[in-house]
């Protein structure tokens, strides 16, 4: 083989040697950005899941309260309402006895009047 048959081959062997390189080059980067998209994706979806429980956690929370707060007006409504059933029947039977003590007087005053004019006595 001549020198320059040998630098030819050389020259070959080099070129395949470097294009296997950057080929072997070329697919490491490509496993390495498609690791790099992959974790990207999988913290993407990781934080969109987070997100979509502390929302639910959220409104959860928001529906327990109002609950609690509607169940607290329903009871004060509920007290205030019997409170004033007790004070009108409270009323209503101070109002009775008055009116039985006020009719009780003045027919003891009828029956002093009659008594003092004579009316209905029995002869």
């Amino acid at each position: 083989m001549s020198s320059q048959q040998q630098l030819s081959s050389d020259a070959q062997a080099k070129t395949e040697s470097v294009m296997d390189s950057a080929k072997n080059n070329a697919n490491s980067a490509q496993q390495k950005a498609s690791n790099a998209a992959n974790s990207a994706q999988q913290k993407a979806s990781n934080a969109a899941n987070s997100a979509q429980e502390k929302a639910s956690n959220a409104a959860n929370s928001a529906k327990e309260t109002a609950s609690n707060a509607a169940n607290s007006a329903n009871a004060k409504a509920s007290n205030v309402a019997n409170a004033a059933s007790e004070q009108k029947d409270q009323g209503a039977g101070w109002i009775q006895e008055k009116s039985e003590q006020i009719g009780s007087a003045a027919q003891g005053a009828i029956d002093g009047v009659k008594n003092t004019l004579g009316v209905d006595q029995k002869k």
